[in-house]
């Protein structure tokens, strides 16, 4: 979140910076537009777009205003075409002149359009490069969950793979002796089949079949279930021993599991 968030302000930040960049941009120009008026403006050059065939229909008679800033100072000398009037030299009296009124304006408006263009293109880039970061950096965060997530798993089963390693099959035989002794009364009281009835819950079953009354902590017996169940695996007992799903029986349940492994060893 706070990187989305920083982003997202360096964004705004670098869309507002070019945005008054532009502005000043353009200010920038009118102003040199202005200058370009109060210096060209003068009647001798007045004189001079007069008395061109090609120029006098399309001159701007009200730009010439012999040093003053009017409001044609926006369009130029000879209007819009001031942006394609690339033909700047002209013969007069004999000579050739240079016409610096078009120069100045036709520079200036190509200046201000490739700045704006410019801008622009920074700004949309801006935009698009931010929101690419952000779905690149969610997705790598994604990423990084996933692994992590999977490193958790995997060290969590090597951490149970060890702990059911350190257990041996006389100590899981040992220990189920020891449970059928101490909960003999409890385990010969309505004797219950192994399969689980499936609609009634391991806490429901649990209240039934008297697992409450049983004091060790059912990790415990999963525990010594888990190496029995790996026992019955590798001595290739019966299908139902070894599919059994430890994870949906009671307390009493994987005693009764356990004990079964036990007989099924012994015979």
């Amino acid at each position: 979140m706070k990187t989305i968030i920083k982003l997202n302000q360096n964004k705004f930040k670098n869309i507002f910076f070019s945005l008054v960049m532009m502005v000043i941009f353009i200010i920038l120009a009118f102003m040199f537009k202005m200058i370009n008026q109060a210096i060209n403006g003068t009647s001798e050059w007045k004189e001079i777009f007069e008395s061109q065939a090609n120029l006098v229909n399309r001159t701007d008679l009200s730009w010439f205003a012999n040093g003053k800033i009017t409001t044609s100072f926006f369009t130029g000398p000879v209007g819009s075409k001031s942006f394609s009037e690339f033909n700047l030299l002209y013969s007069v009296n004999g000579g050739y002149i240079f016409l610096l009124p078009i120069f100045w304006d036709l520079l200036i408006n190509w200046i201000l359009i490739v700045g704006i263009a410019f801008i622009f293109g920074f700004i949309i880039y801006e935009f698009f490069k931010n929101n690419k970061m952000l779905k690149i950096k969610s997705i790598s965060n994604q990423q990084d969950k996933f692994k992590k997530s999977n490193n958790v798993n995997e060290k969590a089963r090597k951490i149970n793979s060890k702990k059911r390693s350190k257990i041996s099959e006389e100590s899981a035989t040992m220990f189920i002796s020891k449970m059928e002794e101490k909960y003999e009364k409890e385990l010969s009281e309505d004797e219950i089949e192994f399969e689980k009835d499936e609609k009634l819950s391991i806490a429901e079953r649990s209240k039934i079949d008297g697992s409450d009354k049983i004091s060790e902590k059912r990790y415990e017996l999963q525990k010594y279930s888990n190496k029995l169940r790996s026992v019955s695996i590798e001595k290739n007992l019966s299908k139902k021993l070894q599919e059994v799903n430890l994870r949906n029986l009671t307390k009493r349940e994987l005693i009764t599991y356990m004990k079964k492994v036990k007989n099924e060893i012994a015979n």
